[in-house]
C-alpha cells in the first residue's frame, strides 16, 4: 500500500508539473510553482543533512584510532571557517567571495589535474589495448585539439587557410557538445517518464 501511495504521489506531481507548463497562467501554474517551492526547501534541507553527515563522517575519522584520517582536521578547520566568516560578515563581503572563489578554483584545480592523469592513463590503455581504425581515429583529433587549445594555430590567423581550418576545428567541440547535450535530455526524458509510470522508483530503495 505504501509503494502504491508513493507511485500516485510522484506521477501527480509529475503531471501537475508538465500541465503547468503547458497552462501558464492558470490554477495549474501556481500549483506548479507551489511544488517547485517545496521541492527546493526538501533540496535545501536534504543539503543540510549530506552536510552535517559529512562533517559527522570526518569528525569520526579525528578521534577514531581504526580510521583515522590526518586530511579531516583541515577539512573542518577550513570548512568551519569559512562559515564563520560567511556569517559575521555576510555572503555579500568581499573578502568572504573572494575566500569562498579561491578554495573552489583550488579544489576545480585538483580535481581538473586529476582528470587529467586519469584520462591519459585511459588513453594510453586504450592505444595499447585497441589499435585499429578507431584509435588511429582518436588519436589524430586528441593531436589535432591539443595543438588547437594550446593557441600555435592562433599564430597564423593572417593567413587565410589556416583561419579557415582554425574555424573549421573550433566549431567541432560545439558539435560533439551539442550531441552529449541531446543524449543527457534524452536520457533525462525517459528516466523522467519511467519514474512519471511508476517503472522506476527511487524514493523507495530499502
Amino acid at each position: 500500500m505504501k509503494k502504491i501511495i508513493l507511485v500516485i504521489v510522484s506521477s501527480l506531481s509529475g503531471l501537475l508539473l508538465i500541465l503547468g507548463l503547458f497552462f501558464p497562467g492558470t490554477i495549474l501554474d501556481r500549483i506548479r510553482i507551489y511544488i517547485l517551492d517545496w521541492a527546493i526547501i526538501v533540496g535545501a534541507i536534504a543539503l543540510a543533512i549530506a552536510i552535517i553527515n559529512l562533517l559527522s563522517v570526518h569528525w569520526n575519522k579525528v578521534f577514531t584510532n581504526e580510521k583515522r584520517d590526518y586530511a579531516s582536521p583541515f577539512f573542518i578547520v577550513g570548512f568551519v571557517t569559512v562559515i564563520l566568516i560567511g556569517i559575521l560578515l555576510g555572503p555579500n563581503n568581499q573578502f568572504f567571495v573572494d575566500l569562498t572563489s579561491t578554495t573552489i578554483i583550488t579544489v576545480e584545480a585538483s580535481l581538473l589535474a586529476v582528470l587529467a592523469l586519469t584520462l591519459s592513463l585511459a588513453s594510453f590503455r586504450f592505444f595499447t589495448k585497441k589499435q585499429n581504425l578507431l584509435a588511429i581515429v582518436f588519436g589524430i583529433s586528441t593531436i589535432i585539439f591539443l595543438l588547437l587549445f594550446s593557441g600555435i594555430l592562433s599564430l597564423g590567423e593572417n593567413i587565410p587557410l589556416i583561419k579557415a581550418l582554425n574555424n573549421a576545428l573550433n566549431s567541432l567541440p560545439i558539435a560533439g557538445s551539442t550531441g552529449i547535450l541531446i543524449g543527457i535530455s534524452l536520457g533525462a526524458i525517459l528516466t523522467s517518464l519511467r519514474i512519471f509510470f511508476g517503472f522506476d522508483r527511487p524514493y523507495d530503495r530499502k
